[in-house]
């Protein structure tokens, strides 16, 4: 997936579900959004990947692309650690990780969930493809609804 579906797919799960949990909204917004992006760091071409090249670059030479960094076993153990120093924000981290997973789950190029476990899930979805372009619409959508019934 894009950066743009993922940032988008973040934001509305945060919209929804804000709500529902005790902490500092603009916080609990901005670490579940971050963390949907964050898993792409391990390709260099990625958003977040040019941004920060010279880490992605180690870790994509390290790791891979669409391997440990995307695995469900590195989210909790990210989470994990989070919630060691910062107690209830490992939450909306692991919402915002998980995320983004599942986004590249339901790409034809999908990813292996379990890494290291070999099983790999695949989906539909081209990668920028019209289908993308279509869900990023309805997100983008969706996201304004949300916002505007914040605001009003």
């Amino acid at each position: 997936m894009m950066f743009k579906t993922h940032f988008m797919f973040s934001l509305l799960i945060s919209l929804i579900i804000l709500k529902y949990f005790n902490l500092n909204s603009l916080t609990f917004v901005l670490i579940l959004v971050l963390a949907g992006s964050l898993p792409d760091i391990d390709h260099s071409k990625s958003f977040i990947g040019r941004k920060l090249f010279f880490i992605s670059w180690i870790i994509n030479l390290i790791f891979g692309h669409r391997k440990l960094i995307h695995s469900l076993f590195f989210a909790l153990f990210l989470s994990f650690l989070i919630k060691l120093s910062f107690n209830n924000y490992y939450i909306p981290f692991f919402i915002g990780y998980s995320s983004h997973l599942l986004k590249d789950l339901i790409t034809k190029q999908g990813l292996q969930l379990f890494y290291p476990f070999k099983f790999k899930i695949h989906g539909f979805i081209k990668t920028n493809g019209l289908i993308e372009k279509l869900v990023l619409f309805i997100l983008i959508m969706l996201n304004g609804h949300y916002i505007l019934k914040y605001i009003l």
